[in-house]
């Protein structure tokens, strides 16, 4: 009887009124991260953020907070979420370290995302053309962004088993790493793309040329303060500033790079927010790039990611995914199939027929902000609602079962 009331209790906050629907959602959001992201990362040593993702998955079916998850207060602080996870990828981009990487790394990791992507889009072109628009373009950005590794969900595994120095972990991880660069490329494609689609130009979005134009002041901006960085690293050190001069800085650069990107195409935002956080690990000393990044990670990761992360699973809908579940299950084993059989081919000479096998497995872990430009491609209309649920599906039964097959095999067996 308690539970009922609860329930309609609940029911209740349908017609609320935006501003305190949303503080009871970040509520019960908050809560569910605290619980069920604990027993994540201890039980299934899964990211606790999929907690929230979980829990928009699960009020997707039932509709409750729908006018609330559908407010533009909502919108707004996913969007700002999604924009501060884009901005650490580009704080963690560290160029130097991805120019030393060998050429062998480089060379496995665009093959073998290459190779998933291109395989996951012929079956979306051929087999489910019309969840893609009719468009091969669309299939395959939408499969090449899906083939980003989630190597933050590797890491602890390989740390933990004590390998990451081995030729097993630097490859597992340098693949992991080149991905980001490849999903700053996807969005920029995205940006670009959707001022080519004639039915979203009617919606009053900028020509093309207004895109490459702001991508191009993006992408001048972002290398003239790199080339000016090493000035104001040394201004920084020098004067030896109070630490508020540090974490507005951070935000200064942070929202200047989203406004840039915004001005010329909202798509672009999303460009602007990485090359932001590229822009601000250049002009940090490095005393100071820790500290800073625990704070850029506080507002990222913590207060603001599980408001995106919930928004990703709201988005979805598990309707669609029980009504045509073909779907999941073609896109599951397509991506799992590519990875794995191009992990085969190139790296089963130097870590034989089991550990390349196992490598290309680990490699199918997937990391919630690759779906971010998917979400993107749905919001524009350019992939269908029952794809993106297929992917969010995906990626959320397919991490705790290779997790579990991959710690099992580590725990019995050490790679070369």
């Amino acid at each position: 009887m308690q539970g009922f009331t609860v329930y309609c209790y609940l029911l209740s906050f349908r017609e609320v009124i935006p501003t305190e629907g949303i503080l009871l959602l970040m509520v019960f959001v908050y809560s569910v991260s605290l619980v069920f992201g604990y027993l994540l990362e201890k039980y299934f040593r899964m990211p606790w953020m999929f907690a929230p993702l979980f829990f928009g998955l699960g009020l997707s079916a039932t509709g409750l907070f729908e006018p609330v998850v559908e407010s533009e207060i909502f919108n707004t602080l996913e969007n700002i979420g999604m924009f501060f996870l884009l901005f650490l990828i580009g704080f963690n981009l560290n160029l130097r370290k991805i120019e030393r990487l060998k050429k062998y790394v480089l060379a496995g990791a665009l093959s073998i995302i290459a190779f998933e992507g291109l395989f996951v889009s012929l079956v979306l072109y051929f087999i489910f053309p019309a969840e893609i628009d009719y468009s091969y373009p669309v299939a395959l950005i939408t499969a090449l962004s899906f083939a980003t590794v989630g190597e933050a969900v590797l890491l602890p595994i390989l740390s933990e088993f004590k390998i990451v120095k081995t030729d097993f972990g630097q490859l597992t991880l340098g693949i992991g790493t080149l991905d980001d660069i490849i999903e700053v490329l996807m969005l920029s494609s995205v940006a670009v793309m959707l001022s080519y689609v004639p039915r979203l130009r009617v919606q009053s979005l900028p020509p093309p040329e207004h895109v490459f134009l702001g991508l191009a002041v993006i992408v001048i901006t972002a290398s003239i303060l790199l080339k000016l960085g090493r000035i104001i690293k040394l201004l920084l050190e020098k004067k030896s500033p109070p630490p508020f001069v540090y974490f507005i800085l951070t935000m200064l650069t942070c929202f200047s790079f989203i406004t840039l990107g915004y001005h010329f195409c909202e798509s672009l935002a999303a460009v602007g927010a990485i090359f932001g956080g590229m822009v601000l690990r250049g002009m940090l000393p490095k005393e100071r790039l820790y500290q800073n990044e625990r704070a850029v990670e506080f507002l990222g990761y913590v207060f603001l990611s599980p408001i995106f992360f919930f928004g990703v699973g709201a988005s979805a809908s598990l309707s669609s995914v029980f009504s045509a579940p073909l779907l999941t299950i073609t896109v599951a084993i397509a991506a799992v199939a590519a990875k794995c059989v191009a992990s085969f081919i190139l790296l089963h000479r130097l870590l034989g027929v089991k550990f390349s096998l196992l490598a290309g497995l680990g490699l199918n872990v997937r990391f919630s902000t690759g779906l971010i430009v998917n979400l993107i491609l749905l919001k524009s209309g350019l992939i269908s609602l029952s794809l993106y649920s297929a992917l969010v599906a995906t990626a959320v039964v397919l991490n705790p079962l290779i997790i579990t097959a991959y710690s099992w095999k580590l725990v019995r067996e050490k790679p070369p």
